[in-house]
């Protein structure tokens, strides 16, 4: 006789192997069903696989089938990585988070950046930029946010100066300082600093008038002053010599192009005992003279410059009498009193041969056609006036019974271009010949980023009605600055690094050398600006679901990582 059943669920566990050969344990629970007379299944729950030792090993729970929540977003990622690799590497992001609280610095940071990756676009645009491009403000910059930022900024001049004393701390000990004297045109009339001056654009607006100082040494620009747009540019430099002193930067030599170039300008640098190297005028009467006693020495191949051989270099040491009419009385001296001071200067003559052979060429060819057309019988009074003026001066017209004879003035050509090629460069400190012209040229490559100031940061005119406004406005355009002065720098560094022949064959002719002058080739055809918008292609896509997260990156091509990789970028 069966035994009754119990009425209760009963368990046990049930091996299952699968197609694979792994077998899966389960708890199974039944329940006896008296009517039909066999057990129902209630229900069953994986316990785990079994290994081979006989112990069950637990998996992960199966995913869900109900309805996944997803998001997703896009953001443009090649342009931000390298700017944040900029503001990291140069050490601005953190001079500028050390100079004021974290939410005001990281908003100059999102515009220093919005203005470094789009050259041509007002600050209105970064409100749809940042909609694509990571910011360090994530709350997100508006245009009134942007404004009222460069208002604070302008109010609260600490930010500025703390900012520019971190900037010299990390110049060299002895550094030299070029300054740029620039203007910036303005539509406004309620800006007191907006006056009638000398205006560089040339576009008949007031200006205000902007100094940037720039180490030479670390290729950086260190602090800025604003002044009226009328003030002469040597007062504005003495004026900024004194910020400089406040700043701690210790006696720097001041790097100066021809602008400032006069007796009166060199008394003043004199007089305040500030070291200056700039660059002088070779039609002055005190100059002349002294480049005449050295003609035939200048071309010795000792005086030949080492990294430039086109180029020859002597100094002659000088003992100038500066006159001068007293500005204010002193002791024994009257003010309006005329006196005369003896001091000392140096004089570094440079001779740029390829310069003076091209310079040459240019001339001889503007005298060789005139000559031609009077030799055809082009009458003298069709020419222009500057075709007039060769005749004049460098051709010998004689009448002859059949004509005229047109002869070159071999004398007066001479005289005109044997000073094709030469400059001076003035200065109050010893140094030699190479170690001044190499000075000079440093502050010659920092004039083109001088000129992209104003391209690269929508600097042209002021956009600014209030004076506090654009001060902020300037501080905000300098730290682009530094972004763009620190990229630039790496750029040549990458460049100068690439496709170095050895005379090897194993080196010249592999595979690693013959991407890397691809590379060269590539980056010889590519500025800044177009830089920015190759990179500015790479995305990264990221989609979130509650059963696991998705990210990915637009493919980038060997080039390109070559690139970023000897930039510093990625890890190689």
């Amino acid at each position: 006789m069966p035994r009754k059943a119990s009425g209760e669920p009963k368990t046990k566990r049930v091996e299952r192997r699968q197609a694979n050969g792994d077998i899966y344990v389960y708890e199974v629970t039944t329940l006896y069903n008296p009517v039909k007379r066999y057990n129902e299944h209630v229900s069953s729950k994986l316990l785990g696989k079994k290994s081979a030792d006989g112990s069950i090993i637990s998996t992960r729970p199966r995913r869900s089938s109900a309805n996944t929540v997803l998001t997703a977003s896009r953001k443009t990622v090649g342009v931000t990585d390298i700017l944040e690799w900029i503001g990291r590497e140069s050490g601005i992001d953190d001079d500028v988070l050390s100079s004021a609280d974290k939410g005001t610095a990281q908003k100059v940071i999102s515009i220093a950046r919005f203005w470094m990756a789009n050259p041509d676009k007002t600050i209105r645009r970064i409100e749809e930029w940042q909609i694509s491009h990571t910011i360090p403000y994530q709350e997100g910059m508006s245009e009134d946010t942007c404004y009222a930022l460069m208002k604070q900024l302008g109010q609260d001049v600490q930010v500025s100066q703390k900012y520019f004393r971190y900037r010299v701390s990390h110049t060299s000990s002895r550094a030299s300082v070029a300054v740029d004297s620039t203007t910036i045109s303005s539509y406004s009339e309620l800006l007191n600093d907006v006056r009638f001056g000398y205006n560089k654009d040339g576009n008949g607006l007031a200006t205000v008038k902007l100094l940037t100082l720039f180490s030479l040494n670390d290729h950086q620009p260190i602090a800025f002053s604003r002044q009226p747009g009328n003030i002469p540019d040597v007062i504005s430099v003495l004026n900024t010599l004194k910020q400089l002193s406040v700043l701690g930067m210790d006696k720097p030599l001041l790097v100066l192009d021809g602008g400032f170039f006069s007796e009166e300008n060199i008394l003043e640098f004199i007089h305040t005992h500030t070291k200056f190297l700039m660059r002088g005028q070779l039609d002055g009467k005190w100059i002349l003279p002294e480049l005449e006693s050295v003609f035939e020495e200048i071309e010795l191949p000792s005086n030949a410059c080492p990294e430039d051989p086109t180029r020859y270099c002597i100094t002659k040491q000088i003992s100038h009498q500066f006159t001068y009419t007293r500005k204010r009385t002193r002791g024994n001296v009257q003010k309006g009193e005329i006196l005369v001071e003896e001091h000392r200067l140096y004089l570094h003559f440079v001779l740029d041969t390829n310069k003076k052979r091209l310079d040459t060429t240019a001339f001889m060819k503007e005298v060789q056609n005139v000559k031609k057309q009077l030799t055809d019988g082009v009458d003298a009074s069709l020419l222009t006036k500057a075709e007039r003026r060769i005749s004049e001066r460098y051709l010998i017209i004689k009448k002859i019974r059949d004509g005229q004879s047109i002869t070159l003035n071999n004398r007066a050509i001479m005289k005109e271009t044997r000073l094709y090629g030469y400059f001076v460069l003035v200065s109050n400190e010893k140094m030699d010949p190479f170690s001044a012209l190499r000075e000079y040229r440093l502050r010659e490559k920092t004039e083109e980023g001088f000129r992209l100031d104003k391209q690269y940061n929508d600097a042209h005119v002021t956009r600014a009605k209030l004076t506090e406004s654009l001060d902020g406005r300037f501080f905000c355009q300098f730290v682009a600055y530094g972004y763009e002065s620190f990229f630039q720098k790496e750029l040549r560094r990458v460049k100068n690094s690439l496709a170095i022949p050895t005379g090897n064959p194993e080196h010249d002719k592999s595979e690693t050398f013959k991407k890397e002058k691809a590379l060269l080739n590539w980056l010889k055809g590519m500025s800044v600006a177009k830089l920015f918008d190759w990179f500015d292609a790479i995305q990264e896509t990221t989609v979130d679901t509650n059963i696991g997260r998705a990210r990915w990156k637009t493919e980038t091509i060997e080039r390109d990582r070559l690139f970023l990789s000897l930039l510093g970028v990625i890890k190689s």
